[in-house]
């Protein structure tokens, strides 16, 4: 005949190495899925920063060429302003000999006519005043223009800062790094069983003393 002591024991252990290794599996899916998650973490990390710098390699050749542009479009608004000053030196140029030539040529008139005195001065200072009249049209055109000149390098001043904001603005934030998943709470596989088996041994004993013949 079975001992039911002993089956009761056998049966509260059996239970007990069953519940440690359930203990001991639930610890190694947890430790797999921890693993897998600093994993993911590690390979999702990688790629932000791979493409952060591929960011910052392509903003440094953006903003390189921002800067070429921006000093092609100051040397070209340089170049014309300079051309219009040499423009309007020539033709003051031009203008003052036409005016010796105008001026000899009623110095020659009055003489063959025989006119001298307020006459021939008044002449010659129309004549002078007509190169005045065509210096004081030049000094407005050329303050014109360098006040073009000044607007348009503000111009391309604030189209650069634009830019520049604009690229920066794709790099400003750097990645940083997810926290890290919590470690997973293991289960004490060895304690589970101590206690299982104390727990069995328990009820063996239990089962030992109600089945114990009284007084025996």
């Amino acid at each position: 005949m079975c001992d039911p002591t002993a089956a009761s024991f056998g049966s509260g252990a059996i239970s007990a190495i069953g519940g440690a290794m359930q203990a001991s599996q639930a610890n190694k899916a947890a430790k797999r899925d921890y693993e897998y998650k600093l994993k993911v973490r590690e390979n999702r990390w990688m790629r932000e920063r791979s493409t952060y710098q591929t960011k910052q390699v392509q903003y440094q050749t953006n903003l390189s060429e921002a800067n070429i542009a921006a000093q092609r479009a100051y040397s070209k608004s340089q170049s014309s302003l300079n051309n219009i000053r040499s423009k309007a030196l020539l033709d003051h140029q031009e203008d003052f000999k036409s005016m010796l030539k105008a001026e000899g040529a009623i110095e020659a008139s009055a003489a063959e006519r025989g006119i001298r005195g307020n006459l021939v001065q008044r002449m010659k200072a129309m004549n002078i005043a007509e190169l005045g009249r065509a210096n004081a049209a030049r000094t407005r055109a050329m303050t014109m223009s360098r006040e073009a000149y000044f607007e348009h390098n503000a111009g391309i001043a604030r189209k650069l800062r634009s830019k520049q904001n604009q690229l920066f603005g794709q790099v400003a934030i750097m990645p940083v790094p997810d926290l890290p998943p919590p470690k997973p709470v293991m289960q004490n596989v060895g304690a589970t069983l101590f206690l299982g088996l104390a727990g069995a041994a328990f009820d063996a004993a239990g089962t030992r003393a109600s089945t114990k013949a009284p007084g025996g």
